[in-house]
């Protein structure tokens, strides 16, 4: 091995300071000077996943524990690689074999989080719960560890894990907003404040968020909403009494001046832990507001169809996101087509024109429609419009599922195995939504008996429902928490 272990904490160092750059170039010098130069693997892999080149982590990962099978941080990052990747059984397997070469404690609760970590990413929420609770008995304080149990407890509905939830806020993948110099403490729920509430995470996490505004938007003196540039307008409407900026990702100064005299702000995501402390707290009632008139334009479009209307989305997520377990391909749902004669409408947020244009080559029967000018647009209100005016969605775990339930359009999800915690793993309702059905995937990789049972959905739904109607949403509550919830327990709309 070439690199010394001094030039390895310099590369560790460079890559924790984000200065990947520079850490790559002394990588890449030394492995061109001898490829198998293993401490250096190890670090191209940890640089490289840092980077975002996962294929390329994934392999020099690969590399280096063949080269290094007694090494335990060969493997963590081959295992942080896989993980990142998707690659649940090879990352697990990884993460394994590195908590057999660990040397000392501080290392193995490394491992033991990340394995953690995986588990909660693929739904496993009682086996990430039994890990976590024993690197907390190692270490009681383990702010990781809290974070990590936050997140197993609110997957099982036990809203007692929200403080532990908070423990995430400044991470990654939670970056914390900062609008004062020195910065501005974090809201603690206390009346009489102004606030400001601003978005992290995805957009669909943001949108179901929002069903809290209301609450904090009660009990403060004022409330500032800093949002996704793309929700700007429609939580305008939804949220009068707030002040609202889409300025989530690009303040710029474009703030009112008056509006930067907060006392302390929150991401809105951790709004529950003061607003949903029990499944009563939750409404499960709509809260978004869509444009007037844009719904008009979309309803007397739809009136002229003289059948059902279904909206319908069948990928969703990025790589990091599981992405490969969250996409379907339009032929998967021949058995919904075939059984309800519909207006389908695509609520895919990539153009999917082509696709659908092949598909109907195929498939003249299929009434399946883009319309661009809703979808594939910065303003989400345009998408909201539509979602809004549809009968039905059908969708696959996606932020569209979270708009629809916002507006109380009745939604059944295709929920894949490796799931989030707003879902759980337990039920076939989740509380923020009265109108939103899941239907679990029962299987890695298979959607056939999942894509049967919504056609069976949909077409009880619309035998009870005139053709064509469009009545107002009745407040069907869908709180059983049995295995079977029927369709004709959800809302008209």
């Amino acid at each position: 091995m070439h690199m010394s272990l001094e030039q390895y904490r310099r590369v560790e160092n460079l890559s924790k300071e984000g200065k990947l750059d520079a850490a790559w170039k002394v990588c890449n010098t030394l492995l061109i000077e001898d490829p198998k130069d293993v401490r250096a693997l190890v670090a191209a892999s940890f640089i490289m996943r840092r980077m975002g080149h996962l294929p390329a982590a994934y392999h020099f990962g690969r590399s280096a524990t063949q080269l290094w099978q007694s090494e335990f941080s060969a493997w963590l990052n081959l295992g942080h690689a896989c993980d990142e990747m998707r690659l649940p059984k090879e990352a697990e397997s990884c993460y394994r074999k590195a908590a057999k070469l660990t040397k000392n404690d501080s290392d193995r609760i490394d491992v033991m989080l990340n394995l953690g970590a995986l588990y909660l990413d693929e739904g496993r929420f009682d086996e990430a719960e039994r890990i976590t609770r024993e690197i907390l008995a190692a270490n009681p304080n383990h702010q990781k560890a809290l974070g990590n149990l936050g997140f197993c407890l609110l997957a099982k509905r036990d809203w007692s894990g929200w403080p532990y939830y908070h423990l995430s806020i400044g991470t990654d993948w939670r970056p914390k907003a900062v609008y004062r110099d020195p910065p501005e403490p974090e809201w603690d729920g206390s009346p009489g404040k102004t606030v400001a509430i601003y978005g992290d995470q995805g957009l669909g996490d943001e949108i179901c968020s929002a069903s809290m505004l209301p609450d904090a938007i009660a009990v403060s003196k004022k409330v500032i909403i800093d949002c996704d540039d793309r929700l700007e307008g429609l939580f305008r409407r939804s949220f009068p009494e707030a002040k609202v900026y889409g300025t989530r990702r690009a303040k710029n100064g474009q703030w009112a001046k008056d509006d930067w005299q907060i006392d302390c702000s929150l991401p809105i995501c951790q709004l529950g832990e003061f607003f949903r402390k029990s499944d009563d707290d939750f409404p499960g009632t709509p809260y978004l507001k869509p444009d007037p008139d844009r719904v008009r334009m979309w309803m007397s479009l739809f009136a002229a169809k003289k059948k059902p209307v279904v909206g319908i989305a069948w990928t969703g997520g990025i790589p990091k996101t599981n992405a490969r377990n969250r996409r379907l391909q339009l032929k998967d749902f021949a058995p919904v087509f075939n059984r309800l004669d519909a207006h389908y409408v695509s609520l895919q947020y990539k153009d999917a024109s082509a696709e659908i244009a092949a598909f109907r080559a195929e498939n003249p029967t299929v009434d399946l429609k883009q319309y661009a000018y809703a979808t594939l647009t910065p303003d989400y209100d345009d998408t909201a419009a539509l979602i809004a005016s549809v009968d039905y969605v059908l969708c696959i775990q996606t932020a569209v599922a979270h708009t629809a339930g916002a507006l109380g359009v009745p939604v059944s999800v295709l929920l894949p195995v490796a799931t989030q915690w707003r879902y759980g793993n337990a039920h076939d309702t989740i509380p923020w939504y009265d109108c939103l059905r899941v239907i679990r995937q029962e299987n890695t990789g298979s959607w056939e008996k999942e894509i049967e049972r919504a056609a069976r959905e949909l077409e009880t739904y619309f035998a009870r429902i005139p053709t064509g109607a469009r009545t107002a949403p009745r407040i069907d509550r869908l709180r059983d928490d049995g295995r079977e919830v029927r369709a004709d327990s959800l809302p008209d709309h």
